[in-house]
Order: structure tokens, then sequence, then C-alpha cells
């Protein structure tokens, strides 16, 4: 389940009601355990609904209206970071270094050449409220540019992978030439444009505040990897009834199966490894610590059949069960 700071939902959110969305459309986020307890993130296909709301029921432009009342306060430590930058174009460094902290909802990099950069933008277009998001994110950035320079900076270009309703608007308020059939999202500068200093330069505490970002990183790490302990004990909890599926554990964290395995091949897992793994943790500790029959410890680690159990046992160990009982 990717995730987004909770703040952007709620400005979005707050905008859309402001001009006119019904208030309806928000009664099938009501359930959502992240917005009841209040947590810094939720989410995104919660905010890509809003977006996919307004696209429909509002006038077009939303993209922008929303990436223009964003700011540097939005975004936390990352937002300061942008504020005391030394340079503009280190906000785009920090953007691609610490955009975890926003979203895990895919990636940036940076491009130099020729006298341009250009930011980036990979993820994957699955529905509209994905690409109207990437809108709202070069908006922003290219205020959060003017914000932090008080100078009006402006991209030469901007690309899209998508044609959208607000093509109008995006025009508008870039100013620049927008090719909506691009095989990119990006956005471009001058080099020259960005390599300015910033209005709050101070290398002490930005240096200070990018410590802090490496911290917070970690933490959001430290969550994907209580991610994997919930899959185990998940999964050790259904073996007596039989092995869940993968379909079974994604529903069940309220996450999609290709999220689910993109986190576990992200500690180098697959599903089939992991539940596997599991398993043989359980049968030798069961083998070893209790007086359960080999057809009990078989029928609480997943197996219909003791021969099953006894086969997959010696595949993993090199031995038989009642060897290793013995042995052990």
């Amino acid at each position: 389940m990717y995730f987004v700071s909770s703040s952007i939902y709620q400005k979005a959110k707050t905008l859309a009601l402001s001009e006119g969305l019904d208030a309806l459309h928000f009664e099938s986020h009501q359930n959502s355990k992240e917005l009841q307890q209040g947590l810094k993130y939720i989410p995104i296909a919660l905010l890509f609904d809003v977006y996919e709301w307004s696209a429909e029921k509002l006038e077009p432009g939303f993209c922008v209206r929303q990436g223009r009342q964003l700011n540097t306060d939005d975004y936390g430590t990352l937002g300061l970071s942008w504020k005391t930058c030394w340079l503009a174009k280190e906000v785009l460094d920090r953007v691609e270094r610490f955009m975890m902290l926003v979203t895990d909802h895919g990636s940036v990099r940076q491009e130099e050449l020729d006298g341009y950069t250009s930011l980036i933008m990979q993820r994957n277009t699955a529905r509209l409220g994905i690409e109207i998001a990437n809108e709202v994110s070069f908006v922003m950035l290219n205020g959060i540019l003017n914000e932090v320079t008080g100078k009006p900076i402006q991209p030469s270009r901007v690309t899209f992978r998508h044609h959208s309703k607000s093509e109008q608007q995006l025009s508008d308020y870039f100013g620049c030439p927008i090719d909506f059939s691009s095989p990119v999202n990006s956005i471009q500068f001058k080099t020259s444009d960005i390599t300015i200093r910033t209005i709050k330069a101070d290398r002490s505490i930005h240096q200070f505040l990018v410590e802090r970002m490496d911290e917070e990183m970690k933490g959001i790490h430290s969550n994907a990897d209580m991610l994997i302990k919930e899959v185990h004990n998940l999964i050790k909890e259904s073996l007596p009834s039989g092995i869940p599926s993968v379909i079974q554990v994604a529903d069940y964290l309220g996450m999609s199966v290709r999220t689910l395995k993109r986190r576990l091949s992200e500690k180098r897992l697959t599903f089939r490894e992991y539940v596997q793994s599991i398993q043989q943790e359980e049968a030798t500790m069961l083998i070893k610590n209790s007086s359960q029959s080999m057809a009990e410890i078989a029928f609480q680690t997943g197996f219909s059949e003791q021969s099953a159990f006894n086969r997959a046992f010696k595949r993993w160990t090199g031995v038989s069960p009642s060897s290793y009982r013995t042995n052990g």
C-alpha cells in the first residue's frame, strides 16, 4: 500500500470542498484507520480519489490550484531543508534524495545536459489520479523554487506522458512549451536559472536538517520491517487452516498483491519462499520443543498430509522429521 503525507490529502480535500465538491464523496474514506488515527501518512489512493472526483465534478485546473497552494510548510523537515538550501538547484537534489518523506509512490531522478537540468518523475500512471498527482507535483515544485528564491523562476519545458483536461491551465501557469504525449514526465529548467542563492540559505541549519531527514528515512524503512513482521505473524497464525494465498494476505493488509510482492522483494524475498521459511521455522521449533506427533506438526504447519510434510522437511534440512527429533 503506497502512502502519502496526510497534509497533502487534507489540503486537497479542503480545496475541493471549498470549490463545491459534495462532501458525500468523502464518506467512503471514513473507514480509513490512518485518517481515524490522525497518522502522518495515509494510503495515497485516498488522494487519488480526491483528484479524480475533482477532475470529474469541478472546473478544469484543479491540479494547478492544488499545486499552487502547497508550500514549504506542508512538507515538514523536507520543506525546511528547501528553505535553507544554499542554491535553488539543491531543492531538486533534496526531492530526489528524500522523496520518500512525502510518498513512496514512484521516484524521481535528475538529468543535466547542455545547460539544462531536468527532474524526471518515474511513476506508473495506472489511473487518472496518478496523472493529476504528477501535474500537481510539477506545479508545486515550480512554486517552491519561486518561494525559496523570491524570484519568478520559470521552467523551459514540461512534459507529460498523458493528455489532460487541464492542458490550458497548465500551459498558462508554466508559460513554456508543454508536451502532453512525451515518453516521460519531466520538468526542465535552465541550470543557470536555478544556480542562485535562496532567501534563507544557511549551511549549518541545512546540514542539521539533512541529518534529521536521514533519521526520518531510517524510521520509514523500519516501518517496512514492521510490515514484514506483520506478514510473518499472519502467515504463521494461518498455517493450521492451510497456507494462505498471496491474495488473501494482501487483502487482509489492505494492499494490492503487486505492492505486497514489491515490499517482500525489497527484502529479497518472494511470497512462496517466505511461506516456506516460516513453515520450516515452525516445524523445527515444534519438533524440538513439543511432544506433538509428526501428523499433528504437519497439520500445524499447513500440510494436509504427513507424507508431503516429510518430503518438504527433508528437502529443507536434509533429514527426516523423525531423525531430526532423535538427533537434534
